[in-house]
């Protein structure tokens, strides 16, 4: 997590059906493993359930762990040296939920935390629009952007997503790239053109996992 000061560099593991973490101080620490618990809340379900909230979409950026991004609220993790700490970040003129299904992303790219929302009617494969906001530490708010630098962002379904240099990677500049691996097609959606185009992958082996395997930085 910290690449200027490999001695403070930390490793996460979240676990993704359990609000527990595990990390490992790298460099300035024994080595080992901690697994730690933690509580953000509860999801209210039918029939008076209920079932504790979980770290789903999470980024690292200036030494933090952003997680779970929404249009009104995001939340913090940071590891102190007696144990981690969670807060959450309020956000200032919140927009108006959208209607339907939504699942958002974060990512990080130079040293900014972005937040891309895909959005359907009803079914999260067959995406009908795409936003994706920067966020403002100064007046707590997101801002929608129209532009990514020329980067290009990498999508996990599950947890992260990942910037690379659209130009060293050979990637179209300044597009998302989602990978549906189900149904092997690769959505590609332009931040300036404010287009969508979806890609058959037909050569690709048959899985029900799709993963980017990056590093963060740069």
């Amino acid at each position: 997590m910290n690449f200027e000061h490999p001695s403070g560099c930390l490793v996460l593991l979240i676990e993704h059906d359990n609000p527990i973490v595990r990390y490992c101080h790298i460099g300035g620490g024994d080595g080992e493993w901690v697994k730690h618990e933690y509580d953000i809340g509860t999801l209210d379900l039918l029939e008076g359930n209920s079932e504790k909230l979980i770290i789903c979409s999470v980024a690292a950026c200036n030494g933090k762990f952003y997680f779970n991004g929404g249009f009104d609220e995001l939340g913090v993790l940071e590891f102190t040296p007696v144990a981690p700490a969670f807060s959450s970040v309020a956000i200032h003129d919140a927009m108006e939920q959208p209607f339907g299904c939504q699942k958002e992303f974060l990512v990080e790219s130079g040293q900014e935390l972005f937040m891309v929302s895909l959005l359907s009617a009803s079914d999260l494969n067959e995406v009908g629009r795409v936003l994706v906001h920067r966020m403002d530490f100064s007046k707590q708010e997101w801002c929608e952007v129209g532009d990514i630098d020329g980067r290009a962002f990498l999508l996990s379904p599950w947890y992260f997503g990942a910037s690379r240099s659209a130009e060293e990677c050979g990637l179209e500049p300044n597009c998302v790239y989602m990978a549906y691996a189900g149904t092997k097609r690769l959505m590609v959606f332009s931040v300036k053109e404010g287009t969508t185009k979806m890609l058959d992958l037909d050569g690709a082996p048959v899985s029900q996992q799709a993963l980017w395997m990056l590093p963060t930085n740069p």
